[in-house]
């Protein structure tokens, strides 16, 4: 893993209806709120996802084409939730009004897609303690002793757990895994091949590309796409700085009194992300924020650690 990445820190689900999703995933998945807003005819909300992440729901252009697939299996982007009951999760989600969409057991775990009242898709995937892939045995770890910083945070529900992938429907997997590890800077779960490729993002979450997806023009702007991953860094100088000499496309760079945030391209036109929060001071708007104090008191633990 490139220095200076932690791991997921947002995922972005934009809509026409970011209220409507709001009130869905609170009720369905139980998701901690952290914070909501309202003001310009826009809504959005931050919701805690587990480990160091957050799940942000928000307003998208009104003048993008983009839209729900209208097969959830064949969605771009799906956010995929580590499932510590799936009962439970389900009996949730579906009396909250998510429909489901598929049913699988793939390696001897079960795997449920879903969509929300709006048609965008997410997944519960049944959680293996006993797997050794990094990011499935930092969520046992996580799961059985919590890191002290995390208890200044929201519990999560007991049925969900984190995201534990980030699943992405690419053209040609091998070669994206190939892009995401050698400049992004990722380290590779399994081996690559032509039809998937499992990629660590850091902490519980893994990157997904699995093949049946096209390549697309990268948007002009993010408030384009509909779903974006956003990795949680310590070193957004340095990395904007590395994407800089191997030509990776910025979309945008967006103004933060809270921190440093760009977007950028991936070969295939897909967007993901990368934010650097400041270091909490009194002085500085948003720089407090509860789950950033709550990362950084992580990272800051494990680099002193060595782990």
């Amino acid at each position: 893993m490139r220095t200076g990445i932690q791991g997921l820190g947002w995922f972005v689900r934009r809509s026409a209806d970011p209220r409507t999703q709001m009130d869905f995933y609170l009720a369905a998945l139980g998701l901690p709120s952290l914070r909501r807003w309202s003001y310009n005819g826009s809504a959005g909300a931050m919701l805690r996802a587990g480990d160091v992440g957050v799940f942000e729901l928000g307003a998208l252009d009104p003048t993008a084409a983009a839209a729900p697939p209208a097969d959830p299996a064949q969605a771009e982007c799906t956010p995929v939730f580590r499932a510590r009951d799936m009962t439970a999760a389900l009996d949730r989600a579906v009396a909250a009004g998510a429909r489901v969409a598929a049913d699988t057991v793939d390696g001897g775990l079960r795997e449920v897609l879903l969509t929300d009242p709006l048609g965008y898709p997410f997944s519960f995937l049944e959680a293996d303690p006993a797997s050794l892939l990094a990011h499935d045995a930092a969520a046992e770890r996580a799961w059985r002793s919590p890191p002290a910083a995390m208890a200044a945070l929201p519990p999560m529900p007991p049925a969900i757990q984190d995201i534990a992938r980030v699943r992405l429907r690419v053209e040609q997997p091998q070669a994206l895994a190939a892009f995401y590890v050698q400049t992004v800077g990722l380290d590779t779960l399994l081996d690559a091949t032509a039809e998937r490729a499992l990629l660590h993002l850091g902490g519980t979450c893994a990157l997904e590309l699995v093949a049946g997806g096209a390549r697309r023009e990268p948007p002009k702007d993010r408030t384009e796409i509909p779903d974006v991953w956003i990795l949680r860094v310590y070193d957004y100088v340095g990395i904007k700085a590395h994407f800089a000499v191997h030509d990776v496309r910025t979309v945008n760079t967006v103004d933060l009194t809270g921190g440093w945030l760009d977007y950028c391209a991936d070969p295939e036109g897909r967007l993901f992300g990368y934010q650097e929060r400041r270091p909490p001071d009194p002085a500085i708007p948003n720089s407090q924020l509860i789950e950033d104090a709550a990362a950084r008191a992580v990272w800051e633990g494990r680099e002193a650690s060595g782990t």
